[in-house]
């Protein structure tokens, strides 16, 4: 992978595994809130909501870094490089934006539901679902053509 892309790869992998680091700061605080016995019904939602916000930076971002490293490895086409890099960097993108604001909405992006953040969260993460899909693909194909 040309050395510029790896860079901008991995430097987005670990800004997307930062903003998983802190989505935990909320996530804590609905962990506090929900232990509380006088807590409103609502709060195992919001802990479900944060703990995939936090998780959705998390492994997103540690998705790029390793495709990242794998990616260094094997010989890709340059569009196999734009399709890995730009894969990669929407799905992690869109997926902790789409799950943070589905934590600070109350949306769960499931599918649309009209004009609303809902809807916003479901073209965030099918947008990130499609980016995921393509990156793995052009990945895989250049793992199976790598000569030994």
């Amino acid at each position: 992978m040309d050395k510029r892309m790896l860079g901008l790869l991995i430097a987005n992998g670990a800004l997307v595994l930062l903003a998983g680091f802190a989505a935990g700061f909320p996530y804590a605080s609905a962990v506090a809130a929900a232990l509380d016995p006088s807590a409103p019904a609502g709060a195992a939602e919001a802990l479900r909501a944060w703990h995939m916000a936090h998780l959705e930076g998390v492994l997103n971002g540690l998705l790029i870094l390793a495709a990242a490293a794998a990616g260094a490895q094997l010989a890709l086409s340059p569009t196999a490089q734009r399709i890995v890099f730009w894969g990669l960097v929407a799905a992690g993108w869109t997926n902790v934006a789409a799950s943070s604001i589905s934590a600070i909405t109350g949306g769960r992006g499931m599918a649309p539901t009209g004009l609303d953040w809902n809807t916003l969260d479901f073209a965030l993460f099918m947008i990130g679902v499609a980016g995921a899909v393509a990156a793995m693909i052009a990945l895989a194909v250049a793992g199976l053509r790598a000569k030994s």
